[in-house]
């Protein structure tokens, strides 16, 4: 059966010593958005630090979403993967929490919680060309996509595998069952892959 394009992000499924490493799964490390930061982020979305120059609004020491291409470069380093976040909201005059951070509404700095743990492993889609075992240890890129604004959830997907040192993710395994179900299909595209950090601000790789 054909897959179908319903990209989610990076959904972690485990470590590299197997099952997920709840203690960190539990606790995730807190980091800081720039409230005058306008762009979202999504939950399952890759982020990095602001570096100087850069095209994003931001500032040192706060994260911005990972934008595709991020990866052909050696000085944006991916920090994680974005899980939630919690403000001050202007409009509501409270503090919320939220799955995905709107861009917007927030007074003050915004606390934000990464899955940082350099040896986690995700699940994720491919793009229109299918990734099958013959990519594996393949580094890849990410392409972001559009998230969704109703669910909170990510629309990133992973970019054509290749041997870029710099690129985030290296791809580690292929998702085949159940038989059936979307994304177990790897003879075409938008097959769910399983992928771990390959450069990360915690784990720095040589790629293929």
């Amino acid at each position: 059966m054909a897959n179908t394009q319903a990209a989610f992000g990076f959904q972690q499924v485990g470590t590299a010593s197997g099952a997920p490493n709840f203690a960190r799964a539990g606790s995730p490390t807190a980091y800081k958005i720039k409230s005058t930061y306008t762009t979202a982020i999504f939950f399952g979305d890759l982020v990095r630090m602001w570096v100087s120059g850069d095209a994003q609004g931001g500032a040192a020491g706060y994260l911005t979403q990972w934008v595709a291409g991020d990866g052909a470069t050696s000085t944006k380093i991916p920090v994680g993967i974005f899980i939630g976040c919690e403000y001050y909201s202007t409009s509501q005059k409270k503090g919320v929490w939220n799955n995905y951070y709107p861009g917007s509404d927030a007074t003050g700095d915004v606390s934000c919680y990464i899955i940082d743990d350099p040896n986690a492993q995700f699940l994720a889609q491919a793009g229109a060309s299918a990734i099958d075992y013959t990519k594996i240890g393949f580094t890849t890129d990410v392409v972001v996509g559009s998230g969704n604004t109703t669910t909170g959830i990510s629309g990133m997907y992973l970019g054509t595998p290749g041997a870029t040192s710099t690129y985030p993710f290296k791809i580690v395994n292929i998702l085949t069952s159940p038989p059936g179900v979307n994304g177990t299909d790897n003879t075409t595209g938008y097959n769910n892959v399983m992928v771990a950090f390959n450069n990360q601000q915690y784990k720095n790789s040589a790629g293929v």
